[in-house]
């Protein structure tokens, strides 16, 4: 019988061991789990804040490309000292690397938001 209860005693204690590392296991995982909210919950406050700043950098880039298209057309056909052909062709040249370095500077901006998803 003494056999019997160190064999029952012995069960139970690995069996409190074992139901032990369950619980924290599970802890563990609990807390990870809220720490990962946490850390989402962050992101996605400062995703909108950076939502809000493209979105400010996009609306001051489409003024910038419609003043771009009224310089062009007023230095390239109002002015009167722009006789020639050749220096209207580089007029809308140093016109369209202005416009190739404001839609660089956009496709940035995507890429950053897209990156940083949360």
């Amino acid at each position: 019988m003494d056999a019997t209860v160190r064999n029952y005693s012995t069960t139970l204690r690995i069996i409190a061991v074992l139901l032990g590392a369950v619980l924290v296991a599970n802890l563990f995982s609990i807390v990870t789990t809220f720490q990962q909210n946490a850390v989402a919950r962050d992101r996605a406050v400062s995703y909108e804040a950076r939502v809000q700043e493209a979105q400010a950098l996009v609306d001051r880039q489409r003024n910038i490309i419609l003043d771009l298209v009224t310089d062009y057309e007023s230095a390239a056909y109002a002015d009167p000292g722009i006789d020639r052909i050749a220096e209207q062709q580089l007029l809308a040249a140093e016109h369209q690397l202005v416009a190739l370095q404001i839609l660089a500077i956009q496709n940035g901006q995507i890429i950053e938001l897209l990156s940083a998803t949360p």
